[in-house]
């Protein structure tokens, strides 16, 4: 008789190996397959015994039912970029697996995810009550993306722009840009790219300059759209919860 397995969609963090979380680190090493994205598995390869299953982009269902079929009887990690519930893997095969009644037992490792990663080395950009919204259209059309975008604008978050960004999408970053001149004026966004992994880019930039030259910015760059409070203090974006409101220093 087969012993039952074990399906891990795992959240392997920006890139740095010191933020994988414990439990991450611990389960990626007890597992007998490691399924994900090529770029992914890649970080995480240094440290696991188990047979490693790549694949690219586009993959991502037929991924999910190898990883699900494993882990029947394995111990089965599937690898997700960030944090797995945010832009990640966790819907999908909670969406299979619930959808189909499939009897399997599977358990989300959270990671730390890109917002999480990126906002200190700006300075403090998010603080508080923001919005992220990602403008890849490759699973969400572009028409609720910009109604996201503009009523996350409206609504003075600090807007947090995932995947902002692609050979085939400069005109959807322009088109945001645009968007943001509307609703806020050219205000400071700032920019990460590569947080935490090599090739690392920290800047603030303004919506004119980013679309006077859109190249700055691909999928590997986070955007952060500051709001009616934001600061920019000794060249570092810091956007305070209210303190100085309440409290004198």
């Amino acid at each position: 008789m087969q012993s039952r397995g074990k399906l891990y969609v795992v959240g392997i963090g920006p890139g740095d190996p010191e933020l994988l979380t414990l439990k991450a680190k611990r389960v990626l090493e007890e597992s007998e397959f490691i399924l994900g994205h090529k770029t992914y598995v890649e970080r995480i390869r240094y440290m696991v015994k188990g047979k490693i299953i790549e694949s690219k982009m586009g993959e991502e269902v037929e991924r999910v039912k190898k990883a699900v079929q494993l882990a029947k009887s394995h111990t089965v990690s599937l690898v997700s970029g960030g944090d797995p519930s945010i832009y990640g893997m966790a819907s999908l095969v909670a969406e299979y697996v619930y959808s189909l009644g499939l009897d399997i037992d599977f358990e989300v490792i959270p990671g730390v995810t890109a917002l999480c990663s990126a906002s200190p080395l700006l300075g403090c950009a998010v603080s508080g009550d923001h919005a992220v919204v990602s403008l890849s259209d490759l699973l969400t059309p572009w028409e609720i993306i910009e109604r996201r975008l503009r009523s996350a604008l409206k609504g003075d978050f600090v807007v947090v722009i995932y995947n902002p960004s692609s050979r085939r999408r400069v005109d959807k970053l322009v088109k945001a840009m645009e968007i943001v001149l509307e609703i806020r004026g050219n205000v400071p966004i700032g920019v990460v790219k590569n947080a935490t992994r090599s090739g690392e880019e920290v800047f603030i930039t303004y919506p004119e300059d980013i679309m006077k030259d859109p190249s700055k910015i691909d999928m590997h760059t986070i955007l952060f759209v500051s709001n009616s409070e934001t600061m920019i203090l000794n060249g570092k974006m810091i956007t305070p919860r209210g303190y100085s409101r309440k409290y004198r220093w």
